[in-house]
């Protein structure tokens, strides 16, 4: 960590901290520093809230089923509702189960996942396939933050 940078987070009374990049260590700044410990205690508190709503929503559905809403009057509602996934286990003896009404009563979809190395012919402007390849893909790049406790 540069010297003065050292000094100033020192002074501030804050813990060092680092820039990770491609497995390089770059000081991190004291602002910085203290936007992540103020992040990483924001998260630690919406943890501890979204388990307290979870446990809290468990008892309401036992105490009342669901299929009903609990209001209080001028103050807040909560509806109670349940939900029933069902997966075909056994999609060909369904077929011949339900014969010629399989296609009415079961929508069959399929998911394409591309490897990482389409992705690069795609975005490689010497590839010759390029064009072709871009055509039928929709790239689209994002950014997150996932917060995690240090060791």
């Amino acid at each position: 960590m540069e010297k003065s940078n050292a000094a100033k987070v020192a002074k501030a009374g804050l813990p060092a901290g680092v820039k990770m990049i491609r497995g390089q260590a770059l000081p991190l700044d004291a602002q910085s520093i203290r936007l992540v410990m103020e992040g990483w205690e924001a998260k630690r508190m919406v943890d501890e809230a979204r388990a307290r709503l979870d446990a809290i929503n468990q008892q309401l559905i036992e105490a009342h089923g669901a299929g009903c809403a609990l209001v209080v009057t001028g103050i807040c509602r909560v509806s109670l509702s349940g939900r029933q996934t069902v997966k075909v286990a056994d999609p060909e003896r369904l077929k011949a189960v339900l014969g010629g009404r399989y296609p009415d009563l079961v929508r069959e979809t399929v998911s394409y996942k591309v490897e990482e190395k389409l992705v690069e012919m795609a975005t490689d402007a010497d590839d010759p396939l390029q064009p072709a390849i871009a055509a039928c893909l929709e790239i689209s790049d994002s950014a997150s933050a996932t917060w995690r406790a240090e060791r």
